[in-house]
């Protein structure tokens, strides 16, 4: 399947905004506001978790960094990242977001029962509490869901420090 994104960025034609070795930005031809950034990665994936955690975590920098910069360039007041898994091409779409722009991403939302919804959050926290032990045996794990998750702080390298935290040490 042909990739239409990929064939403009080959020819061209595409406005890119960014690239490196494994991701690209670009302002598609149809935004949905001023400013609209798509980023993607080179390969393609048509879900999150067919990716190395190292993209995936690339990915998101890069969609905080674009977020930011809307902020900066365009005076945006919010942006919506929205993930689209799709069969032909992953991708996050910053959206740049000012009051008043009449955009609508509402939706319905659900009634749950609270029985339900205590069975649903028991699915997910006992799938949840193995984030950040990708390397722990299934043995090694709790068997229930822990009470005080162990906090891990990752701290960005120099080059991936966000621009508004570049700027609160500013901040006097």
């Amino acid at each position: 399947m042909t990739c239409i994104i990929c064939e403009k960025i080959k020819e061209g034609k595409a406005h890119v905004v960014y690239e490196d070795a494994s991701l690209v930005a670009v302002l598609p031809s149809k935004p949905a506001a001023v400013g609209h950034i798509k980023i993607l990665p080179k390969n393609h994936f048509s879900k999150i978790e067919e990716m190395e955690d190292s993209l995936v975590e690339d990915l998101f920098f890069l969609a905080n960094f674009a977020s930011s910069s809307v902020f900066e360039a365009l005076q945006a007041h919010g942006t919506n990242i929205i993930l689209n898994e799709t069969d032909n091409h992953l991708s996050i779409d910053v959206i740049p977001r000012k009051e008043g722009d009449n955009m609508n991403f509402l939706w319905q939302p659900k009634q749950i029962e609270p029985e339900e919804m205590d069975e649903i959050e028991k699915k997910i926290s006992d799938k949840a509490f193995v984030i950040g032990k990708k390397d722990a045996k299934p043995s090694e794990l709790p068997s229930i869901p822990i009470e005080k998750p162990e906090e891990v702080i990752k701290i960005p390298d120099e080059e991936k420090t966000n621009y508004l935290i570049k700027n609160l040490e500013k901040t006097p």
